[in-house]
């Protein structure tokens, strides 16, 4: 009786805890250099020269061929929708955490929907939120 108390209490200590595999595959698939192809619902051209690169948990965020933001990324897949922050630590939002979600469409496009660096809540959904960046998986 003891030991099914003991096993019952662990798995309700658990049960609200993301398990570290489900947030490297997340991570996986993030990996890579992500094109920005619109942002806010304007299309952006491809000679602007906007990406998202994602290397393990860090991200770079480069606009005509230079580095203006870096930091890390915290993901969580439980949540619906999945979870995002980026942890500013280089550049004019240094310092600040953005709250965001974000959803795959397939495996080469990725939809995220951000609050303002600083912002304190995060979108219930990508079309809600203050910023909206549409992305394609750079070959």
């Amino acid at each position: 009786m003891k030991l099914g108390i003991l096993a019952l209490s662990l798995m309700l200590v658990t049960a609200g805890q993301t398990a570290p595999d489900d947030v490297k595959k997340e991570l996986d698939k993030l990996q890579g250099n992500w094109a920005v192809t619109m942002f806010n619902g304007q299309t952006i051209p491809s000679e602007a020269q906007a990406f998202l690169v994602f290397k393990g948990d860090k991200y770079e965020q480069w606009t005509n061929g230079a580095v203006d933001e870096r930091g890390s990324i915290k993901v969580d897949p439980k949540t619906k929708p999945l979870s995002i922050d980026l942890i500013i630590t280089e550049g004019n939002d240094a310092g600040k955490t953005q709250p965001g979600v974000y959803e795959f469409t397939d495996a080469d496009s990725l939809s995220i929907g951000l609050a303002i660096p600083g912002g304190t809540t995060r979108p219930a959904a990508i079309a809600q939120a203050e910023l909206q960046v549409v992305l394609k998986k750079a070959k």
